[in-house]
This record gives C-alpha cells, sequence and structure tokens, in this order.
C-alpha cells in the first residue's frame, strides 16, 4: 500500500474515532440531563402528593372533631356499603377504629325522618356535603402553621414518597413563608441551604385553603448528582469499553499497517541490493575467465596470477553472500544450534584479526587489540563467535569514510567476560540504536548502493549473543565512531 494511502486511512479513521467520541460523549450529556428531568419530576410528584396527603388527614381530622362532621362520614360510608361506591376509600380515615369515643357513642337515627334523608337524590347529599363543611373550615381558619403540621407524620410521608419514586438516600426540608422566612417546627430552624436553589424543591402546602397566609414545604436531596452518575455509571463503562476496544484495535492496526509497509521497503531493498552484490562478481568472474581463454590476448606469469586472485576473491565474495543469506534463514527459523566447547577468546580473537588485515589493509587500516581479561576461557560456539567478530570488523570496516581505526578489547569480572569492539566510523543517531538490530534493517548512508550489504549482521549478532546467555550494548554518536559491548557469561544455559 502507498505512503499517501495510509495517511488517507489514518485520516479517515481518526475522524471516525473522533466523531463516535464525539457522539457518545453527547450521548451521555443528554442522558445525564433526562435523568436529571426526571429525578426533578420525581421529586415534585412526591412532594405534590405528600402536600396533598397532609391536606386530606387535616380534613379528616377536622371532621371527625364535630358531631356534624362525624354524622356526614357516617351516611357517607352507609351510602358507600349500599351502592358499592369508592367514595370513602378516597377519603383515609373516614369511620372505623379512627373515629373518636363520642362518635362512636352516638347512635345511628333510626326514626323515618332520618331514613328518608338517607335516601336524599345524589344532589342534595352534595349540598349537604358542602355547606358541612364550609362551615367546619370557617371555625378552623384561626389555627396557626406550627398546630396543623405533625412533624413525624411529614418525616414518615416524606420518606415514604420518595422511596416510592425511586429516590433513596437521605433528604432535608422544611416549611417557609412565601417570602423566605424559616418556620420553627420544634426541632430548630431549618438550614439556610434549603430556602432557594437549583437543588431545592419546593411545594405548597394547605393550597385549597380560603384564606391565610401560605407556606411551601422545601426539600433538599443533597448528593442527588452522584446518585444519579452511579445510576448511569454500568452504560458509561460500557460505553467506554467500547471506545477502548475500538482505538486499541485501531492502534494495532495502524501499526501493522506500517510494520507491514516497512517490512515491505526492507524487502524490495534487499532485492536490490542482492541483485547489486550478485552481479558485480559474478560479471568480474566472467571477465576474467574470458580473459584467460582469449588465445589472442598474451598472457603472462603475472597476469594469470592477477586474474586467478581476481576469480578466488569474487568466489569469496559470492561465498560470503551466500553465508549472510542462509544465516538469515537459520535466525528467520529460530533454530540456531550451538556446539559448545572450551574456547579460549583471546585465541580466537587473533584468529579473526589475521584473517581480516588484509580487508583492513586495503584501506590503510589498523587494527589495536588490548586484550586485558585475566580469564578468557568460556565454553561456547567457535564458528557462531567467529562469525559475530567477523560481522563486527566488517561493519567497521564499511562504514568508516576514513582509514579504519579498530580497537578491539577485553576485561572480565565474576561472571564473565566482556568483548569490546570500538571504530571511527560514521556513528549511528539515537533514534537509529534501537532498529539496528533488526533484521534486513541498514542505517540510511545516502546512495542504498554505497555501502555494500543486506542488514543481516547484526541482527545475526544479537542472535548469537543471547543464544550464549550474554547481551550487546551499543555506545554511539553521529561523526564520533561506535563501540560495541559484548558479554559473555561463564556459564549459562544449555540453549540449542
Amino acid at each position: 500500500m502507498e505512503k499517501h494511502r495510509i495517511t488517507i486511512l489514518v485520516v479517515a479513521i481518526n475522524v471516525a474515532l473522533l466523531g463516535l467520541m464525539a457522539i457518545q460523549v453527547k450521548w451521555m450529556r443528554d442522558s445525564k440531563d433526562l435523568r436529571q428531568a426526571q429525578f426533578e419530576r420525581s421529586v415534585d410528584h412526591a412532594l405534590f402528593a405528600v402536600c396533598d396527603r397532609m391536606e386530606q388527614l387535616e380534613k379528616m381530622r377536622d371532621l371527625h372533631r364535630h358531631k356534624a362532621g362525624r354524622r356526614l362520614l357516617r351516611k357517607l360510608d352507609a351510602m358507600r356499603r349500599a351502592h358499592g361506591d369508592t367514595v370513602a376509600g378516597a377519603m383515609p380515615g373516614m369511620g372505623g377504629p379512627q373515629d373518636p369515643p363520642e362518635a362512636q357513642e352516638e347512635p345511628w337515627p333510626s326514626d323515618p325522618a332520618a331514613n328518608d334523608a338517607a335516601m336524599l337524590d345524589q344532589e342534595d347529599q352534595e349540598v349537604l356535603v358542602a355547606d358541612m363543611v364550609r362551615s367546619i373550615l370557617a371555625s378552623e381558619q384561626g389555627r396557626g402553621i406550627r398546630d396543623r403540621i405533625e412533624v413525624p407524620l411529614l418525616d414518615s410521608l416524606l420518606r415514604q414518597e420518595l422511596r416510592t419514586k425511586g429516590v433513596h438516600g437521605d433528604f432535608a426540608y422544611g416549611v417557609f413563608t412565601a417570602d423566605g422566612h424559616a418556620v420553627d417546627l420544634g426541632q430548630g430552624l431549618p438550614s439556610e441551604e434549603l430556602r432557594a436553589g437549583p437543588n431545592v424543591f419546593r411545594e405548597r402546602l394547605f393550597r385549597h385553603d380560603l384564606g391565610g397566609p401560605a407556606y411551601h414545604l422545601h426539600v433538599r436531596v443533597p448528593g442527588h448528582q452522584g446518585m444519579i452518575w452511579r445510576e448511569m455509571l454500568p452504560v458509561l463503562l460500557t460505553s467506554a469499553l467500547f471506545i477502548a476496544i475500538i482505538v486499541v484495535a485501531f492502534f494495532f492496526t495502524i501499526r501493522t499497517i506500517y510494520r507491514q509497509k516497512r517490512i515491505s521497503d526492507i524487502r524490495n531493498d534487499l532485492v536490490n541490493n542482492l541483485t547489486h552484490e550478485l552481479k558485480t562478481p559474478i560479471s568480474t568472474i566472467g571477465l576474467a575467465c574470458e580473459a584467460l581463454a582469449d588465445p589472442s590476448m598474451p598472457k603472462t606469469e603475472q597476469q594469470v596470477r592477477t586474474f586467478v586472485g581476481m576469480i578466488r576473491d569474487e568466489n569469496k565474495r559470492l561465498g560470503s553472500l551466500v553465508e549472510n543469506v542462509l544465516q538469515s534463514a537459520v535466525l528467520e527459523s529460530g533454530h540456531m544450534v550451538l556446539k559448545r566447547v572450551d574456547l579460549d577468546l583471546h585465541a580466537l580473537i587473533k584468529d579473526v584479526v589475521r584473517s581480516s588485515s588484509m580487508q583492513v589493509s586495503r584501506r590503510n587500516g589498523v587494527i589495536d587489540l588490548a586484550l586485558k581479561a585475566e580469564i578468557h576461557h568460556v565454553n561456547g560456539d567457535r564458528i557462531h563467535l567467529t562469525n559475530l567478530l567477523y560481522n563486527l570488523i566488517d561493519n567497521a570496516v564499511k562504514y568508516t569514510e576514513q582509514e579504519p581505526r579498530i580497537r578491539i578489547g577485553t576485561a572480565n569480572n565474576d561472571e564473565g567476560v566482556t568483548i569490546s569492539v570500538q571504530d571511527n566510523g560514521i556513528g549511528i543517531s539515537a533514534s537509529e540504536q534501537r532498529k539496528i538490530f533488526d533484521r534486513l534493517y541498514r542505517v540510511p548512508t545516502g546512495n542504498i548502493h554505497n555501502t555494500k550489504g543486506f542488514g543481516l549482521g547484526l541482527s545475526y549478532v544479537r542472535t548469537v549473543v543471547e543464544r550464549h546467555g550474554g547481551r550487546i550494548h551499543l555506545e554511539s554518536a553521529p561523526g564520533r565512531g561506535s563501540t560495541f559491548h559484548i558479554f559473555i557469561p561463564f556459564e549459562h544455559g544449555r540453549t540449542t
């Protein structure tokens, strides 16, 4: 996939993700506002029901305190039983054990006139009820609000109605006049927080009074915002979980796309380099063979040695290329087998330096040794450790613009031996140091062919070190060379 298409895809997914998150935030805000409105309606309905109930109970008590009222209630009860009506059911406290003793002592009139009155038509009964209630209420106008409210009853009704409406938890209430003055009901003045505010709900008490001052019941439910959020918590967590899953999936998808793009570029780079690297020695060998086989070309002994040397060198180069490819196959399969023997690292290093001296001398370079380890015998694979050193020296020569100056040193501690390979090359930036041990990765150096190689050497080096139970560390900076520190322990697991 081309880079600009990947960029378009990333932008499109980002826009979609941000849009989804914006919709979720708006939905959660609207849901919270809706629940807030439902909560306020529930509290308002509960207050309305409590105030209505208080007024009904007061009217029933007033009727029970008067003889005419008690007779009216008994007549209405008789009418309910006779006609199956539910009038008394709608008026709590009617008749029964709630009647005071004087009401129970008064006999029901049995004369014919009373029986005729019980059979009055409905319109006459309504007129009778209205007249009697009006006269009773007129006699009660002088009572104060403290005498009309029973605090335990009010508290019980509030708790019952709020619980019925789904409002749980603590609450505070108080009675206030129309102009905001608190009424002392015998339990101290209510808090100033109940006077007014966005979280204070109020409803008028005794709204059907014919006269007198108006009083309001104020209720405040602290912590109702937290209550609303707790109710929404399962939905919020589920929504957040889904968004997190989408974000993580998006991240891994984009990372996989970029990784695949990078692998594709590296493989193309490898094919280009491999083609270039193979063509050069094959062409050189072909030209040398043609020159040797051409009978028209005079051949001195020096010319023959030159052509043979060219064929030998290019053949070694082809062998090295094949070896690198085979190393790559071993790394990819993950089946590197170590044949451990007792190794003298100092002797191994001297052998590698002796074999590499010609390659270094062609660049007028030099390899210095500082083998200071007192204990330098380890249990390891001779071939792989030899290839490890060859790779590091080869890199030091290839990535040096001037005459190579390579220094190889050793040191030991109680756990193992550390080999240091230092060069005066171009150096590696900090951003590239994390990638140089990846397979097929090559540090950018301008022209793709100006430095030969496939990006397999350091990946192979790290694998060899890790299979020996050791570790590798790089110190480098652009223009200041590089130093590789390789630690090989004296004892390590039998990794094969």
